[in-house]
């Protein structure tokens, strides 16, 4: 079994290209091959009369390029300053709700 990464570099596609053979957007593939979403089934089956193959054939888990280790961590985009709450939490890490006569700290 492929994945459908492996299929379509095989084949030397762009997903650009492998997207207009299916009939969806580039970024579709890119999300298929990232394993973040699933072709549905129509396209799987598209899928299968492209690349010449049973379309259970094609493997749905995406590769791992860290050679069997974990991912790696999911790490914040910014550090915050000890003390810091998250962006819409209190101190106490609960979500803040404004009312309608509240207003926005301004600054």
């Amino acid at each position: 079994m492929k994945t459908i990464r492996a299929l379509r570099q095989a084949q030397r596609w762009t997903q650009f290209e492998l997207a207009l053979k299916v009939g969806v957007q580039p970024q579709t593939v890119y999300l298929w091959e990232s394993g973040r979403r699933m072709p549905l089934v129509p396209q799987l089956r598209r899928l299968g009369a492209i690349f010449e193959i049973c379309s259970d054939e094609i493997d749905l888990e995406p590769s791992r390029e860290h050679d069997g280790e974990d991912p790696p961590a999911h790490r914040p985009r910014a550090d915050r300053r000890p003390g810091e709450a998250a962006p819409g939490r209190d101190e106490g890490g609960r979500p803040t709700v404004r009312g309608r006569g509240d207003r926005a700290p301004t600054r």
